[in-house]
């Protein structure tokens, strides 16, 4: 299922390929990408299913695979499908784009900018304040904020109308939820979006002496 057909303003988790990868199709699937080509031998069907969708844009799994679990569902309540799959997928996170949404609106993606990236969002935010990262730099003014650093291995960058909401939250967390009167996204995006931010590398916990634990 596409972004663009949901309608409840709920979080939505997305996966999809970076822009500059292309998938080829045959006994062997072939990924060319922009460190060179990755040779997959005899995928199995519900990887070379959801390739095929991930390369056409931000998809849901869900689709792939009925029950496949977010970002915060323990690994020991996956379906064996899910496991299957997630483990595929794996070695190809370098690749991988994730996503937040709420409902039809695109609002956060995390792209891999290097073929060492690895993406874990944790499945609980760290609770306290959580600081962006000093080397972090907010880009795009005039238009939507990105928040990424040199040497890093993903940039988030934030979408749509919501961006604004949402990068308040980002600049001023904390693990537990808050959120102001004129700050009204759903509880679950916010946490999301904090997960993701700390999975990316741009967000970090502090800790009492107001110093950045990595």
């Amino acid at each position: 299922m596409r972004i663009d057909r949901l309608a409840a303003r709920e979080l939505g988790e997305f996966w999809s390929l970076r822009e500059d990868v292309t998938v080829l199709f045959g006994q062997s699937t072939v990924l060319r990408t922009p460190w060179g080509e990755l040779r997959l031998e005899r995928p199995g069907p519900l990887l070379r299913e959801a390739l095929h969708r991930m390369q056409f844009g931000p998809v849901s799994l869900g689709n792939v695979v009925p029950g496949f679990p977010g970002y915060d569902v323990p690994e020991n309540e996956w379906n064996e499908a899910s496991r299957e799959l997630l483990d595929a997928l794996e070695p190809l996170q370098h690749l991988i784009v994730r996503h937040i949404a709420i409902g039809a609106s695109p609002l956060l993606s995390v792209i891999p900018l290097s073929p060492r990236a690895t993406f874990h969002p944790p499945p609980v935010t760290p609770r306290g304040e959580l600081r962006v990262r000093k080397e972090a730099v907010l880009r795009g003014p005039g238009h939507e904020p990105v928040l990424a650093y040199e040497g890093a291995d993903h940039r988030v960058e934030l979408h749509g109308p919501d961006a604004p909401r949402l990068l308040a939250h980002l600049q001023g967390a904390t693990g537990d939820f808050r959120s102001p009167a004129d700050v009204p996204l759903p509880r679950s995006v916010v946490r999301a979006a904090l997960a993701y931010a700390v999975a990316a590398g741009v967000l970090c916990a502090v800790d009492l002496k107001g110093s950045a634990r990595l």
